[in-house]
């Protein structure tokens, strides 16, 4: 029975996060490239967004990185949005190189793109928020002092972030990492075992599940061992105060950094 579990969990986890949008032919990299402008814009403040692997698409929601990035426009952060996976399929990038090489080289292309185009002031620094697969790349960046000062990176917040690379988190600037006590992709326990550091805030939401801050999840995605008769075991699902509390802390980490 564990065995079936562990399959359904696997198969679960990678047709969810199948990224949702097409990438045309002619389409070109900088085209998954969205700026989202402060209220009181000020070039000097920033943050970047890495989705995880579906993009800035879950499932049909086709909003929910902007919704966050309008709270932290409220707050006078200016947001770059990264459709990294688009991105990357869009450069047709003739490199042989693992998730985390390609997440990180598409990161550092968006920040060129923002500021050649005066987006982002050049001698800033700013923030990157990612959520799950996007942990790949954000983890060893977190890990890495030369890499963090050249891309001008001063924080990293991480919504329930993917470790598959099981890689020891000792952070060069500080980290918020924000994850679902029941979360059976992410599981807390790898959360505790591999990122409890110094300079890491660890925030758990005991009742949330993967995806626990996205709307458009009320209803949740799950599966049942026996159909229909079975308990749902759910495997994505919104969860209004965590998701309420986790943006509350998200702005807090990002104001004081």
């Amino acid at each position: 029975m564990k065995t079936i579990l562990k399959l359904l969990l696997v198969f679960s986890l990678f047709t969810s996060c199948i990224p949702m949008q097409k990438v045309p032919k002619d389409a070109k990299m900088t085209d998954f490239f969205h700026f989202q402008k402060a209220k009181n814009y000020d070039a000097s403040k920033w943050a970047v967004f890495l989705p995880g692997t579906g993009g800035l698409r879950i499932f049909k929601d086709t909003t929910h990185y902007y919704n966050v990035a309008e709270k932290l426009n409220a707050e006078g952060i200016s947001v770059l949005l990264v459709d990294n996976v688009a991105a990357y399929k869009a450069s047709k990038r003739e490199v042989d190189e693992e998730e985390p090489v390609q997440i990180l080289w598409t990161l550092e292309e968006a920040l060129k793109w923002a500021k050649q185009n005066a987006l982002i002031d050049q001698n800033s620094d700013g923030s990157v928020v990612g959520w799950s697969r996007a942990g790949l790349g954000l983890i060893p960046l977190a890990n890495d002092a030369s890499e963090l000062e050249r891309l001008k990176i001063k924080s990293i917040a991480l919504f329930y972030p993917a470790n598959g690379y099981e890689i020891q988190l000792k952070p060069k600037v500080p980290v918020l990492i924000m994850t679902g006590g029941k979360d059976k992709i992410v599981k807390v326990d790898d959360i505790l075992k591999y990122m409890v550091a110094e300079n890491a805030t660890i925030q758990v939401y005991d009742d949330a599940y993967h995806g626990y801050d996205v709307k458009s999840l009320k209803k949740g995605k799950y599966f049942r061992f026996i159909p229909f008769i079975s308990k749902k075991q759910y495997l994505l699902k919104y969860n209004e105060v965590a998701a309420k509390e986790s943006f509350e802390e998200l702005i807090k980490f990002l104001n004081n950094k």
